[in-house]
């Protein structure tokens, strides 16, 4: 089984530090709104991760902390004139919720940053303790919410002493440069800083209408990057195996996070695989753009739909469509959205698709319940030809586009033997066995069997019309199309096989 790490832009064989037990921590949401689709993308290929792990034997400990405490909750309760713990409750609850309706069940632990200040001031005053780290006086606030300043200070993570002691260290995930500061990257610049390159661990309470805790130095809270490693730290260890996240986290978040964690404990590497999913592109549907010259959807450029949002306009199998379509490009590859237009009328393709592809699984099932032939010999060999298959894409570097194809395949082999009722009963329970041990299990997109109404002899043309597609004979596939249209259906070509309907 191999893992590409970002940290050494290979793919590496996956080895855990600590035998057969597998430490893995993924960035979680900042909860002042609904999570968006790009967020869910990341959330459902890591609960992938995490399920085939668990498949794989492993003893997974996977935590995902969800950050109650920021900036934007704090702006977005004020302007609503609401407590910011009223607002983090609201949307940490819908977290959970959605991630329970798009079947996420491999996290063990939502931890929470506000339930864990005490671990983070401890890795703070440990910090300062060991020269890592400076207080600063707090500017003082202007407007008349403001507080009184005096004896509330600021933390900063120095930059400059870090590098000193671990030199080559601070940019080697992401290739930023250490001089640099990436546009639009979370980093604050402010002026009681040493270097605008040090990052805030403690910020001084500025207005009434913060959530306060009191420390050493004053009254604040934890700055972003802090919370991560104080919740890392506590349940995983200064060590661990697998770190998670979108790849805009890699700067400044990831580094400073390694930077946090390697100057407390001087262990190299804090983690030792680093991965990133790539970034969901929304553009407007009727947009002719090419993928890579679409934005990342985000919050802050305002081009993002909910996940809610989406689920609300699929019409069947919501959680399967979504799941199947996140995992339909390679984790680290871009996937495109367009966030015009319902699906069912035209809107996002890709989810069309999806959609249908999961229609066909459903469909695939229902018939497989009624095979009751003799058995047959050669149904061993193709499943286990095409099961190989899937476990082999999962094992490099969790190529789940591959092993999606593997059970598309599988269809495509089986509908023929099916329509001629071909194979037996328990043929058929085995084969359905897969789907619920293996596919289910994994990536979590096998439906519930749909109501049969397609005769056989229909289904049966249709396979056969596939065939002569596949061997580009499109004479007699364009005469099976017709045979089938002229008795009441409908047939759609889709990347996953035929899908049938009556009109």
């Amino acid at each position: 089984m191999k893992i590409y790490n970002t940290l050494t832009g290979l793919k590496e064989e996956f080895q855990p530090l600590d035998q057969n037990k597998v430490r893995m921590f993924v960035c979680g949401p900042t909860v002042y709104d609904y999570i968006h689709v790009g967020n869910a993308r990341t959330f459902v290929f890591f609960d992938v991760v995490g399920r085939y792990l668990e498949f794989k034997g492993f003893e997974l400990n996977y935590v995902q902390n969800i950050t109650d405490i920021d900036d934007k909750i704090i702006t977005r309760a004020h302007t609503e004139g609401k407590k910011p713990e009223g607002i983090a409750l609201e949307y940490k609850t819908a977290f959970i919720d959605d991630m329970g309706t798009l079947k996420v069940v491999a996290v063990n632990n939502y931890a929470l940053a506000s339930e864990h200040i005490a671990e983070i001031i401890t890795q703070i005053k440990t910090l300062i303790d060991k020269g890592y780290a400076y207080t600063a006086p707090a500017i003082k606030a202007t407007g008349p919410d403001a507080v009184e300043a005096e004896g509330n200070n600021d933390v900063y993570f120095e930059l400059a002493r870090y590098n000193k002691d671990f030199p080559d260290q601070y940019g080697k995930l992401s290739g930023q440069i250490t001089d640099e500061l990436k546009e639009g990257s979370r980093v604050d610049i402010e002026a009681n800083k040493l270097s605008p390159r040090d990052f805030v661990l403690w910020k001084a309470q500025n207005y009434s209408y913060e959530p306060v805790n009191e420390s050493s130095w004053g009254l604040g809270r934890p700055g972003w990057h802090i919370e991560d490693t104080a919740i890392s730290e506590k349940y995983l260890g200064q060590q661990y195996d697998i770190h998670g996240g979108g790849q805009d986290l890699m700067f400044p978040h990831h580094e400073a996070e390694i930077a946090q964690q390697q100057a407390l404990s001087g262990k190299v590497p804090f983690v030792k695989y680093w991965m990133h999913t790539g970034f969901l592109t929304a553009r407007p549907a009727s947009t002719k753009a090419s993928a890579g010259e679409a934005d990342k959807m985000s919050k802050s450029l305002n081009n993002f739909s909910t996940l809610r949002e989406v689920m609300a306009r699929l019409p069947r199998h919501p959680a399967e469509t979504l799941r199947l379509y996140f995992l339909s490009a390679h984790y680290r590859s871009p996937l495109a959205f367009s966030a015009e237009g319902r699906f069912a009328s035209g809107g996002d393709v890709l989810i069309n698709q999806a959609s249908v592809a999961i229609d066909r699984i459903a469909d695939f099932l229902a018939r497989l319940a009624k095979a009751s032939g003799e058995e047959n010999p050669t149904i061993d060999e193709i499943l286990k030809s095409r099961a190989d298959k899937f476990t082999a894409s999962m094992d490099d570097d969790f190529n789940a586009p591959a092993a999606i194809a593997s059970v598309f395949e599988l269809i495509r082999a089986l509908n023929p033997l099916i329509a001629k009722n071909a194979l037996s009963a328990g043929q058929a329970e085995t084969i359905k066995t897969f789907f619920q041990t293996t596919v289910e299990r994994i990536l979590g997109i096998v439906p519930e069997p749909k109501e049969q109404s397609i005769p056989p002899e229909i289904l049966e043309l249709a396979e056969q019309r596939e065939q002569h597609r596949l061997d580009q004979d499109w004479t007699k596939a364009d005469t099976i199309r017709a045979r089938i249209e002229s008795s009441g259906y409908t047939i759609a070509d889709t990347p996953y096989g035929p899908l049938i309907s009556a009109r």
